[in-house]
């Protein structure tokens, strides 16, 4: 069955390992109330093998980029502020993506640094929007369905197993 964007989310928390492998259980805040959510990885590059001898180009799969993804929301104070607590240090995050808000379709997760800045302003008659700036240290992985993601009063509690 299909799903629509309706409660996709980005959840955070400040990164207690040693190392770029997330740390999954714990507890997590949401980034922002998004408009808009990056994809958590991007499709191989393409490396071409074609020889002299065939006669149609032949590729192999290369490796994915990770470039820097940008969360979209509303400009609002109580998320800004509590992203700029977090700037320059290593997170933890997770995109949920299913309608119940907890990832009920798929969970990805890694580990990566955030900042926010407000977006610009186009005219005289909109919301003010920010962004949230995430540079990823590590590749993001699907997280297995034994991973659960509960929340409580705006707060998410992810448990492994």
């Amino acid at each position: 069955m299909a799903s629509t964007s309706y409660k996709a989310r980005v959840i955070i928390k400040e990164h207690t390992g040693s190392d770029n492998v997330v740390t999954v259980a714990g507890k997590y805040k949401l980034l922002m109330a998004a408009k808009s959510i990056p994809a958590p990885a991007s499709a191989p590059n393409t490396v071409e093998s074609t020889t002299m001898e065939d006669d149609t180009q032949r590729f192999e799969m290369g490796i994915k980029t990770s470039d820097s993804k940008e969360v979209t929301g509303n400009l609002e104070k109580e998320y800004l502020d509590a992203i700029e607590k977090l700037n320059g240090k290593r997170c933890d995050i997770i995109q949920l993506y299913g309608t119940d808000g907890l990832g009920g379709v798929a969970k990805y997760a890694y580990v990566g640094q955030v900042v926010a800045t407000p977006s610009d302003v186009g005219g005289v008659d909109e919301i003010l929007e920010m962004t949230a700036t995430i540079i990823p240290n590590s590749a993001a992985v699907r997280l297995a369905d034994t991973v659960t993601v509960t929340e409580n009063a705006g707060e998410f509690t992810v448990a492994e197993g």
